[in-house]
């Protein structure tokens, strides 16, 4: 795997920003994924936070 490095400008960073709430936030055209979605079916109670 080859690293190179890339100089982006702040403002194509920010093009395409979308910040979707629980479906997650994506900039840079949709290729940075800033804060992906996360898949939670349950929250625990007090009683298995415990655990």
């Amino acid at each position: 795997m080859k690293i190179e490095l890339h100089t982006i400008p702040i403002k194509d960073l920010v093009e395409g920003f979308k910040d979707n709430d629980e479906e997650g936030v994506v900039g840079y055209g949709g290729r940075l994924n800033i804060r992906p979605a996360f898949q939670r079916e349950f929250v625990y109670d007090d009683k298995q936070k415990r655990k």
